[in-house]
């Protein structure tokens, strides 16, 4: 009865502090979940992002059904931010972008977005480094042809800026990592 009881104030605690926006919580079952948000950096030249650092996503990225947590980190030799992403099958834990590229994106420093939220999977989106109007506007979805578009399989990262257009995706799909331009 204690362990349920556990578990219910720790259920309450990540729905309360989700809507703070300071965690964004997916309700798949984790046994992990207390050890997942616990973990340390794994790389020494990496720190937690200040102005992220209480915002932790929890998705699953590769679709394992296990729930992957994703931290926005600054590499202290280049001072470039990027992601953090421990997987939660505890395989591995890996870094994007932090002065490396991704494919489809030119930026090697994620510091110019300020918001990082999940993409739902099974949600289709268009990849505008592949559909663009003619004029350099925005295509409506139903203007795409199906080949197109970029159908998320698994949960994705939805990164964006504040006072404009620009946002992005990045996503898992045959355990490699992608990225699609969305605005």
């Amino acid at each position: 009865m204690r362990n349920f009881r556990i578990l219910l104030l720790t259920i309450f605690s990540l729905i309360i502090l989700s809507g703070c926006n300071q965690i964004e919580f997916a309700t798949r079952h984790t046994p992990y979940l207390n050890t997942l948000l616990e973990q340390s950096l794994q790389h020494p030249d990496m720190q937690i992002d200040p102005a992220f650092r209480a915002q932790k996503l929890l998705l699953d990225l590769d679709g394992d059904g296990a729930l992957d947590l994703v931290r926005v980190v600054k590499n202290t030799l280049n001072h470039k931010a990027g992601l953090e992403i421990i997987f939660g099958n505890h395989q591995r834990t890996e870094y994007l972008i932090a002065g490396k590229t991704l494919a489809g994106l030119s930026e090697d420093d994620l510091s110019i977005f300020q918001t990082y939220s999940i993409a739902p999977k099974h949600e289709k989106y268009v990849d505008l480094n592949v559909s663009m109007g003619e004029n350099g506007d925005i295509p409506a979805m139903e203007d795409v042809p199906e080949n197109e578009l970029v159908y998320l399989e698994h949960d994705g990262i939805d990164i964006g800026m504040l006072e404009s257009c620009g946002s992005g995706i990045i996503y898992m799909k045959n355990n490699k990592f992608h990225w699609i331009q969305t605005s």
